[in-house]
């Protein structure tokens, strides 16, 4: 692919194949069972990808788009949403998580809090005086019925009640009357308290013991053989495959494309290492060293490009959630696959594109994620692209002052921040 084109804004130009059938065919594509009707009748790989986009299918999207795209412009495609991720971490830094924490909880009864508790009434005189004014009415209206009944007929009726109840005494070896006194008295007694040294309660503290044990002791084997990360030397190793990633976009040669192996090896678990990998992998051949050429199996690049916008979607911290991280993704997939950008404007600077970002602040990493960050910047109830114009403006006032910017400036001020950015467009379907 030469350095220069004559670039074009319409449609996908910067591309290996235009059809469908021939991803089939020559890429191994894999259309899943569930998106099978979307496809039926559409031979046209661009086409589908705007109509997936259309459906909020921005992942699939994606992917579709990894199998189509020149090798050479997606790897700068996937280059740009690895700086993308970067750039979010800068606002919303990751922390690293202690593995000690995970299945702490277990068995430990939960907190509930404060809000949540019920709270015992105290006494209330006024509605006491009230319950006995009405058992004293009722009691009254009792006594004016039965002073109106047949006072013989009433003497029988509890005379056969006694008899009956006397019978009840016979089987049961207690008197009716009684009972209810007895139930009576249990009711108005303290709740009986269980014994704690009951065996059920000696043995659910043994295994709780034991639980805890067997997390501390399995904790311990990981750390022995895990060292913990240090995230200044982690960005180190991602900064040096990134490098070697842009060398070989600049320049993909046999040499080139060797350094991306051997950088991303270092760090295959990081979207840097692994796009390092599958620029390796888009270069052809497995052998750039020597004589011999081993083609790239078919789709390999394709599968490496589309794992790699996987490991930036899922990345913890940032300030997008996975859904929206997609999405942004596919507007990069657009500007590149269609010539609206590439690589050429960059290489008159004296510096990379990754290494132009102010490193984050690691003292700041924490568990917060995407949708908590957004809820306590106020951005939860903004639309689609107002969201999206804000995160985009946060994100140039981190990049350009390296700080965070203060919880709470989205809301109100949106409408402020989207004018501010209003060199952000985002793909919208026709």
């Amino acid at each position: 692919m030469a350095d220069k084109l004559d670039w074009l804004n319409k449609h996908f130009v910067v591309v290996r194949y235009t059809a469908i059938p021939d991803l089939l065919a020559k890429e191994n594509y894999q259309i899943r069972p569930d998106l099978a009707p979307l496809f039926e009748g559409v031979a046209s790989g661009e086409t589908m990808a705007f109509k997936l986009a259309e459906k909020g299918k921005w992942k699939e999207a994606c992917e579709l788009m990894t199998y189509l795209a020149h090798r050479r412009a997606a790897v700068w495609w996937l280059y740009r949403c690895v700086i993308s991720l970067m750039e979010e971490i800068l606002v919303n830094p990751a922390g690293e998580r202690d593995i000690a924490t995970i299945g702490a909880d277990v068995g430990k009864d939960p907190e509930v809090p404060e809000f949540a508790k019920i709270k015992a009434p105290g006494p209330d005189p006024e509605a006491l005086a009230k319950v006995d004014a009405v058992l004293a009415d009722a009691r009254a209206k009792a006594k004016q019925a039965k002073a109106l009944l047949d006072q013989n007929m009433l003497h029988y009726i509890e005379d056969a009640v006694e008899v009956a109840f006397q019978e009840f005494k016979r089987v049961h070896g207690i008197h009716p009357m009684d009972l209810l006194k007895q139930i009576g008295a249990k009711l108005t007694q303290p709740r009986v308290q269980i014994d704690p040294a009951s065996p059920i309660i000696v043995e659910a503290a043994k295994l709780k013991a034991q639980l805890a044990a067997v997390q501390k002791d399995t904790v311990e084997t990981i750390k022995a053989v895990l060292p913990p990360k240090v995230p200044s030397h982690q960005k180190k190793l991602s900064d040096s495959a990134l490098a070697a990633v842009y060398r070989w976009i600049a320049a993909p040669t046999p040499e080139n494309a060797q350094r991306c192996l051997d950088a991303g090896n270092q760090c295959p678990g990081q979207p840097g290492g692994l796009l390092s990998l599958t620029a390796f992998w888009s270069f052809g051949n497995l052998m750039p060293v020597g004589d011999q050429v081993i083609p790239t199996p078919p789709g390999l690049a394709a599968n490496g490009l589309s794992q790699t916008l996987l490991l930036c979607a899922l990345a913890p911290g940032g300030v997008r959630k996975v859904k929206e991280r997609y999405a942004e993704y596919f507007r990069l997939g657009v500007e590149v696959l269609s010539g609206a950008d590439n690589w050429e404007a960059s290489l008159a600077d004296s510096r990379m594109p990754h290494e132009a970002l102010p490193d984050p602040d690691w003292t700041k990493g924490s568990d917060k994620s995407a949708a908590d960050w957004q809820a306590e910047a106020g951005l939860g109830d903004l639309g689609e692209e107002e969201k999206a114009e804000t995160i985009a403006l946060m994100i140039a006032q981190a990049k350009g002052k390296g700080a965070e910017p203060a919880p709470g400036s989205g809301g109100p001020q949106a409408q402020e921040k989207g004018a501010a950015a209003a060199a952000y467009k985002r793909w919208k379907p026709k």
